[in-house]
Order: structure tokens, then sequence, then C-alpha cells
């Protein structure tokens, strides 16, 4: 089964988050008009709204307005998150299109991202859940902690497997997790459902983010949309490399570190893949994603088996393997 499939199941809340991705975007100013709709309709997975959608749905079957509005927070802060992380990283191309910074500026995407980031939080007043109000500030406090940590670690050869985990929560699985949540309070789960679901976010989230570091080094770019080894260009060191540099010899010790910190090292890509490819990171970083999504799945299997659960289930089955 593919996503395109899963997401068959809850076609019709996707159609009606579409619509209000718009609505709720919309304002009197043009900027925001041209570079929100940019950043809205640029071709993004949805997968952060539908974990919300599909965890609203595993003991009922009836959508409510709060269920979407809960959805279109996410993916505002989502897409907030993804316009500031252009312009930090420089990025010219996203999903195979311009980056909004790359169209309109650095200051323009800085902007309409905190619009984004301050209408989502327009909308949880709407909703006036303590629950949800808690969940979504800590949420976004850990992803700008997370952006820093990041920031930090640049070419930081030395940044251990445990230290990289925690910056990979803190700025991409904590939005997952909180997807998951956020879905069981709008529906009025008990406190132990909410917990799983926010395990099944949190493992699935950090199973996306190793998925994304294995498609950097050992995917197709006209899958992917991306140059190999962008992360290598940017000094990001990510798990592969981790991996790598406690096994490689020294001579390819050197030619790694030398890369990380040589920007224009973009001829140098092959060779980086070969040597961890020849230290089997490849092999060990899907090790990683298998035990994470495995995790997923336990925790979603915590609930009674109905469509939606197993659609849960299909979507970390599909994502532990994705090519793009």
């Amino acid at each position: 089964m593919d996503l395109k499939s899963l997401k068959n199941i809850v076609q019709s809340e996707l159609d009606l988050l579409e619509s209000r991705l718009k609505v709720r975007s919309k304002t009197s100013v043009s900027l925001i008009n041209k570079l929100g709709e940019h950043i809205i309709q640029s071709g993004g997975k949805r997968l952060r709204p539908l974990v919300v959608i599909l965890a609203s749905k595993l003991k009922t079957n009836s959508p409510c307005d709060q269920v979407i509005d809960a959805a279109v927070i996410i993916e505002f802060i989502h897409a907030a998150t993804l316009l500031h992380d252009d312009v930090v990283d420089m990025s010219v191309m996203r999903h195979s299109q311009d980056t909004a910074n790359t169209i309109w500026g650095n200051k323009g995407a800085v902007l309409v991202g905190d619009f984004l980031y301050s209408r989502a939080f327009e909308i949880i007043v709407e909703i006036n859940d303590e629950r949800i109000y808690e969940t979504l500030a800590h949420t976004t406090n850990t992803i700008a902690q997370g952006e820093v940590m990041q920031l930090m670690n640049i070419e930081n050869t030395k940044l251990s497997e445990k230290e990289y985990m925690e910056i990979i929560y803190r700025k991409t699985s904590i939005l997952f997790e909180a997807s998951a949540k956020i879905g069981g309070i709008v529906s009025d789960y008990n406190d132990y459902e909410i917990d799983n679901l926010s395990k099944y976010g949190y493992h699935f989230g950090i199973a996306y983010q190793l998925r994304n570091d294995y498609l950097d080094y050992f995917g197709s770019r006209s899958l992917t949309g991306k140059n190999l080894a962008e992360d290598l260009s940017e000094g990001k060191v990510t798990l592969p490399i981790i991996h790598a540099l406690g096994k490689c010899s020294e001579s390819d010790r050197a030619v790694i570190e030398k890369a990380i910190v040589d920007y224009n090292s973009g001829n140098q890509s092959e060779l980086i893949i070969n040597i961890l490819k020849s230290c089997e990171s490849d092999i060990y970083l899907q090790t990683k994603i298998d035990e994470q999504t495995d995790l997923a799945v336990s925790y979603a299997k915590c609930f009674s088996e109905n469509e939606y659960r197993e659609t849960l289930i299909a979507l970390a089955e599909v994502c532990r393997c994705r090519e793009s």
C-alpha cells in the first residue's frame, strides 16, 4: 500500500483540511497570501495532519471541526518551521520547487513564517483546551531549541549518536508526537490512550527523520528532488556520518572531516557515499529505522483493531522504506 492509498481512507477530511488551510492563511496582505500559498501548496505530504485525523478516529468515526482545526494548526506550525529552516540552511529547493526565500527573499520568508505561527495560536485559542495549549506551547519551544542545537553542532564531527537523537527528537519527532497526542485530546481519549498515541508519534517521527537521513546519502535524486549528500554540503553531521566516523580508517576519517567543513565539497559526495557504504552505515541506519518503526507499530496496536488503526500502522510501514 502506498501513501496515496492510505490517504483515501480519510480523503473527505483531507479535502476539508486543504480548503481550511487556504481560508485560514488568507489576509489583506498580498505578500503573506502569495508566500503562504506557495508553502502550503508546495507538494508536502501532509503527514502530520494525517496523523492527527487518524488518531482522532481510532475510537469514533465522527469527524468534527475541532479535529480539522487541530490539523490546520499542526500544518501551519510545520510550514512555519520549513520557512525558517530554509532561511537558516540557505536552501534553494524543496519538493523540487524553488524555496520561498529564493523567490521572495529571507526577510519575507521569516516574517510569513512568524505569521503562520501566530495564526496557528489564534486557532488554538478558538479550540480553548488547556491540554492543547500546553502541548503546543511546549512543542514549538522545543522545536526552536532543536534548531539552535543543530546550528550549534554544524561541522561538529565529535557529535555522538545520543546527542544527535536528542536533536532530531526536538527538531522533527516532537511535532509528530504532538500530532498524535492532539488527535486523542480532541476526541476525548483517556490518559493511557493519549500516552500511547504520543509514543506512536514519537517513534514514528524518529523513524521518519532517520529515513530522511538515509535518503540524503543513499536515495535517488530523481525521487527525493534533492541533491545527494545535501546535509554534507551544509556542514550537518547526521547519523550516517556519525556511524561511519566510528568505524572508518584514519584516512577515510580525514576525508569525511574535510568534506564536512568544506561547503564546496560537492564533488566529494560520491567518495563520501562510498566510504559510508564500506562502513555499512546504510545497513546500520536502516536497522535503526526498523527499530523505531516497530516501536511505533507496537503502540498503535494498543488500540482495538479498525481501519484507522490499521492505517496508522500501514503509514509507519510505508515510511519505513519510502523513497522520497
